[in-house]
């Protein structure tokens, strides 16, 4: 009885001997041998190719988010400017706008490059541009 029941805890044993990996010391085929070196360097170059995606990805989304805060400034700019001039027409004798020496830039417009198109008693035209000299906002009234 002693010899079966030794006999039945080695079964499970002998089943699992079979599921191990092979020794290193075994070497693979030579077709197979290329294919999983091929394969490995295929993998490698994908994570390469995942990661400069990855950075380039965080880089325009840094870049992005600088564009959008540029032009928020600038149409934050031009509205304020927009209602300083309107407010300088409502109180004015003649119901007009101001002359440029009359302006004053809102505190909105202090980092901003202002570039008027046009200034009259009637209208106006004026620009908000960035750093390179993109127009940002263009702003005209009434």
């Amino acid at each position: 009885m002693n010899r079966v029941k030794a006999g039945l805890l080695l079964l499970p044993l002998l089943f699992l001997g079979g599921c191990r990996p092979p020794a290193p010391d075994q070497r693979l085929p030579a077709g197979q041998a290329a294919h999983l070196a091929a394969l490995s360097a295929r993998v490698a170059a994908l994570e390469t190719e995942v990661a400069e995606l990855k950075a380039r990805q965080s880089d325009h989304a840094a870049t992005n988010a600088g564009d959008v805060t540029a032009r928020a400034a600038a149409q934050n700019c031009a509205m304020a400017l927009a209602c300083a001039l309107e407010t300088f027409r409502q109180g004015s004798v003649g119901n007009r706008y101001p002359t440029a020496s009359q302006v004053d830039l809102p505190a909105a417009c202090g980092d901003q490059r202002m570039g008027w198109q046009k200034l009259e008693t009637q209208q106006y035209t004026f620009t908000v541009a960035n750093g390179d000299g993109q127009v940002l906002v263009q702003q005209s009234g009434p």
